[in-house]
């Protein structure tokens, strides 16, 4: 996969993440980075088809684990729960994360 299209994927899955209207789910455990990378390695329909590889899919997921970013946020990311609705500020801080994690692991 080109370094292109890891920034193709990874909005699809912020947005899909962070986007929709209900309410969030309230006490969730924080998902480890194994069911994080299976995500973006699922080539889940909803992530656009698109799968990421092995290698650059964990980086991030450890990035992810290991950021501020609320377990809420991560654990409706691995259950793609369209029902999730962050705060501003989650959002934020999702998005800045995985945009950081993804030029690290793509880049090196």
């Amino acid at each position: 996969m080109s370094k292109r299209n890891i920034f193709l994927v990874l909005p699809m899955a912020a947005a899909l993440a962070l986007s929709a209207c209900g309410g969030g789910s309230g006490g969730a455990e924080r998902p480890s980075a194994d069911e994080i990378a299976d995500v973006f390695t699922s080539g889940a329909e909803e992530l656009g088809g698109v799968a990421l590889p092995e290698e650059q899919a964990t980086c991030i997921a450890e990035a992810l684990e290991a950021s501020d970013v609320s377990d809420e946020t991560l654990r409706a990311m691995v259950d793609l729960d369209e029902d999730y609705s962050p705060s501003d500020e989650e959002t934020t801080l999702f998005t800045d994360t995985i945009t950081s994690a993804a030029t690290e692991c793509v880049t090196g």
